[in-house]
């Protein structure tokens, strides 16, 4: 029963059928960023009448619900996620928020206890159930009473009040920063020395036909989707194609309809991408084609948190991947496979493909892309509450993009470094990784990210 029944107010999975569901893109995640909090509520009611198959939901920022709908009996922790994450997604304002989460510190404090008392955590989930659906009624000027059903309906199932996050100790031999000391690279280093230590790696990310006239046109059809001029490029793939098939060039019709897949899955026409992504599969001989399409439709179950098709696609992805020798690609694959199982709390399948994504990385030589997958790996630690295992990628990940001299990403990795340090209570080191971001941030541009940083050692 508990699989239709989580708040699904600030649902925005709308079905597998239906080809306007939202994948967000970046741009996408900005102007959402200045959508009024009347709007996100009334777009989150409204998907209240959309049938909901999936058994795990998915919060308006693209951030999925922290409640695996597939086990018998829920953990508070769980309850507890989804319940901040969703004040945050309907745009609660900081005093709505501030109330709101105070009750759940209460319950987070009551959960800690050797034998929890369920009457307290029922009573303050009520509490701040209701404050939400105040804010609720107030915003769109008519009663509502969503989260306190949502309550109501979480009571009945079996839920285990004991918290299964335990606090965790800074850990004494493994400290970020100090197994392996970090420092920046100065900006005199030449970068094509760097470059030039980095193993090609086939990649196959560009074809070209060897018929002159498909060459021609094929080559225009790129042009016009590399300017997003997606309209023309489709008509454009879609000539590629019939003269292709007319000239028995079934390579070219798997890459077009791979292109043709893109463009579709870009524009959110759900049931065109996953078809030519499929024909392009199954018209080509090259596993570098057949992984790459195996991936985008993984990547559009896992979107729709459909896990079992998207499983089944990223582990193509990787045999394909294997089969053509393309490390790159199997390293993205196994990624995916990390973070699919982190998302439902397995451990022993998340650290598997963890350590296999890490391994091939290695493999391939390339620092950026080492640096890339150590530090998913640490963010699917930190979910996992691996706190220290999670400092000790992101320590591996800051000296790979140190050495490429990557310095917004090291910033990002000092920065969550710091986060953790803090969760420890170690404001002091906290500070040290803040100002190692700061230093780092002095060679790039990202101003935003730099006075987050600035503020954030100023509070320390």
């Amino acid at each position: 029963m508990y699989n239709s029944i989580y708040p699904n107010y600030v649902q925005s999975y709308i079905g597998i059928n239906n080809r306007q569901i939202s994948r967000k893109k970046d741009e996408e995640k900005n102007s959402q960023s200045s959508q009024s909090a009347e709007e996100n509520v009334q777009d989150s009611n409204k998907n209240m009448q959309r049938s909901i198959p999936s058994k795990r939901g998915v919060f308006p920022n693209g951030e999925q619900t922290a409640i695996d709908y597939t086990k018998r009996k829920i953990n508070i922790n769980q309850v507890l996620t989804d319940f901040k994450n969703t004040a945050n997604a309907i745009g609660a304002p900081d005093d709505i928020k501030s109330e709101v989460f105070s009750y759940l510190g209460l319950i987070e404090n009551q959960s800690q206890k050797e034998n929890p008392n369920p009457q307290i955590i029922q009573s303050n989930l009520k509490n701040a159930s209701q404050i939400l659906d105040e804010y609720i009624t107030n915003t769109l000027k008519k009663p509502s009473k969503v989260v306190e059903n949502w309550v109501d309906a979480l009571f009945l199932q079996q839920i285990d009040y004991k918290s299964h996050v335990i606090a965790q100790k800074e850990p004494e031999i493994q400290k970020f920063g100090e197994v392996e000391q970090v420092e920046v690279v100065p900006s005199a280093v030449n970068s094509q020395e760097i470059i030039t230590q980095e193993e090609p790696q086939k990649d196959n990310n560009f074809y070209v036909p060897t018929d002159s006239r498909l060459r021609s046109m094929f080559i225009q059809a790129k042009k016009y989707a590399a300017i997003d001029r997606n309209e023309q490029a489709l008509y454009s793939f879609e000539k590629v194609l019939d003269y292709a098939e007319e000239i028995g060039d079934s390579q070219t019709a798997a890459i077009v309809h791979y292109e043709q897949g893109r463009l579709y899955d870009g524009f959110n026409s759900i049931d065109d991408a996953l078809y030519n992504y499929d024909r392009a599969i199954k018209q080509t001989s090259d596993n570098n084609i057949k992984a790459r399409a195996h991936l985008s439709m993984g990547k559009i179950y896992d979107d729709f948190v459909k896990f079992q098709p998207a499983v089944e696609h990223y582990c193509a992805a990787v045999s394909f991947a294997g089969e053509a020798d393309n490390l790159k690609l199997q390293t993205k694959a196994l990624a995916d496979l990390t973070q699919v199982h982190t998302d439902r709390y397995d451990k022993n399948n998340a650290f598997m493909f963890m350590d296999m994504a890490n391994t091939i990385a290695d493999e391939t030589g390339s620092r950026k892309l080492i640096g890339i997958t150590y530090t998913k790996s640490a963010k699917c630690c930190e979910k996992l509450n691996e706190k220290a295992r999670a400092l000790e990628l992101y320590g591996k990940a800051s000296g790979e993009f140190n050495t490429v001299q990557d310095y917004e990403n090291l910033a990002k990795n000092y920065k969550s470094a710091a986060d953790i340090m803090l969760g420890f209570g170690n404001k002091a080191k906290a500070k040290k990784l803040l100002s190692k971001a700061y230093i780092a941030l002095q060679e790039c541009n990202n101003n935003e990210l730099k006075q987050e940083v600035v503020a954030r050692i100023t509070a320390l």
